[in-house]
């Protein structure tokens, strides 16, 4: 089967990374056939450059996507990049060979305009049209600031899907993101596999297996009736003004229905008879005369199935209201009263359920925002569990929670822990494993954090002033324990501070 994995970045002159930097996403020891996605997760406080490494891989695989499809426009990104990846048996990379010291670059004229961009393909370089990418790309945040590419136009990079909570470039709202996440729903929800990947996501959460989506009707008399036709559809819209004399402008559903008269005449009729359908499910809202219809995700009729792709149509007819999610703990509840954590989990989860693909790229901004601490121990557990089937694809997580460390299992995982010194970032890969491990010993060995109770630093303590009471000539472990010590940050008069300046003078004192 063939498999996709980032194996390495290395970056200079970029905007935020501006001395040369190396990221190692994969090693030639993990396994690529194990039965679960490759997850990467990349650690470190903010300003380190998370987010923007994110953005930059969607940035150079864009500038392959463009070259391979030949458009006129191509966006360059930002600084000296040299990508390396995997891709069924082959091995690409994506760089500008003007931007590393390489003898075997030094005979390469670059093209007029080219700005120094190569692609190689098992170490030969090809065209761009022999370059494989990744199927899709799909970006997931829930933060309103985050530094996802947003396109006007998607198809112009139709590999890449935004999952994030904005609806333009700098706006986002509630209505807009429940829309986008129901739309998806109905594109998958004929999916077996979706609705069981569904059902495991409700179970996380601790939520009873219901998924109501609910609208109200809009013009019910008009539209909603056993039998409407064709023509009595079509002329609520010619003739607005002789089903709406009270109406002083016209409605903006007209321009709507034009257009889909002109461009799609076809779908008239399917509206119609899905119409027909809905006017027998309307209910009442108790005793009040306004009325709803809605579906339980896992209990629709193929009859119904087959024409959800339209709800959407009626929607921008304005023939149907904004829909709304019902979900049940011990009650039923809209999703506006869900916790943040439930609401944001459920819209990107949805969202990534319905698009992802084998060899996909999906990056993953910050997912333990709004998240309860037991979901975030679980979160990448969850992951390997749903998403177990594409283990051809490669997940790439940015993250400052020491809770998502411990469940990553080390035959198909990486750590990379980013840090800011002197106003640049550094980047290092961990490498022991760290499945298993309590939130202590990860905030100790893997974020450099020492807390009033770190049985792991109180344990290296102990060795190392054993080794020195016992005057050991084990040089090379007392300097192992004393350089991990001294990353712990202290301040002047911590004691730690003077155990190791007395363990460096034994060092110096045995030499």
């Amino acid at each position: 089967m063939e498999i996709f994995r980032l194996k390495t970045l290395r970056i200079k002159g970029n905007d935020i990374f501006k001395k040369k930097i190396q990221f190692n996403f994969s090693q030639e020891k993990d396994s690529f056939a194990f039965e679960a996605p490759y997850i990467t997760l990349i650690l470190g406080p903010n300003g380190t450059g998370k987010s923007n490494l994110l953005k930059f891989l969607i940035e150079v695989f864009r500038l392959a996507y463009d070259k391979k499809t030949e458009s006129e426009n191509i966006y360059y990104p930002n600084g000296k990049y040299y990508l390396e990846y995997v891709l069924g048996n082959d091995n690409y990379t994506i760089f500008n060979s003007l931007s590393w010291e390489n003898e075997n670059l030094d005979s390469i004229d670059d093209e007029q305009g080219e700005r120094g961009i190569r692609f190689w393909k098992n170490g030969s370089e090809v065209s761009p049209t022999k370059l494989k990418i990744p199927e899709s790309i799909l970006a997931l945040s829930i933060m309103l600031t985050d530094k996802y590419l947003f396109l006007r136009n998607p198809e112009s990079y139709s590999i890449y899907k935004y999952l994030g909570v904005r609806r333009d470039s700098n706006t986002a709202g509630t209505r807009s993101f429940i829309g986008k996440t129901i739309d998806h729903i109905f594109a998958a929800s004929g999916n077996k596999e979706f609705t069981e990947s569904l059902s495991e996501m409700l179970s996380f959460l601790e939520l009873g297996k219901e998924f109501y989506i609910s609208y109200s009707p809009r013009y019910k008399q008009h539209f909603f009736l056993q039998d409407l036709t064709v023509a009595r559809f079509e002329d609520f819209f010619r003739n607005y003004k002789k089903h709406l004399p009270k109406r002083t402008t016209e409605p903006w559903s007209i321009p709507v229905f034009k257009h889909l008269k002109e461009t799609e005449p076809e779908i008239i009729p399917k509206l119609v008879e899905l119409l027909k359908l809905l006017s027998g499910r309307l209910e009442n809202y108790g005793n009040s005369r306004a009325q709803y219809f809605e579906f339980n995700i896992f209990d629709i009729k193929p009859a119904l199935q087959k024409l959800f792709p339209l709800l959407p149509y009626l929607h921008r007819l304005n023939i149907i209201s904004y829909p709304e999610i019902t979900l049940k703990k011990d009650r039923h509840y809209g999703i506006g009263e869900s916790s943040s954590g439930e609401y944001h989990f459920i819209s990107t989860i949805v969202g990534l359920l319905a698009t992802i693909t084998d060899k996909s790229l999906v990056l993953i901004d910050e997912p333990e925002i709004s998240l309860h601490p037991n979901w975030q121990m679980k979160y990448v557990a969850f992951l390997n569990k749903v998403f177990k089937k594409y283990n051809s694809t490669h997940f790439v997580i940015c993250s400052h929670s020491h809770f998502l460390v411990s469940d990553l299992k080390p035959e198909s995982s990486s750590i990379i822990s980013l840090r800011r010194e002197n106003e640049e970032t550094t980047a290092a890969s961990i490498t022991a494993s760290t499945f298993g491990w309590s939130a202590e010993e990860v905030l100790y060995s893997v974020f450099n954090v020492k807390t009033v109770r770190n049985n792991f630093l109180e344990q290296d303590l102990t060795n190392l002033l054993g080794l020195i009471g016992q005057n050991s000539k084990d040089k090379k472990e007392i300097r192992r324990l004393i350089n991990r010590i001294e990353q712990i940050p202290v301040s002047d008069n911590d004691p730690l501070k003077e155990i190791i300046v007395e363990a460096k003078s034994f060092l110096n004192s045995n030499d």
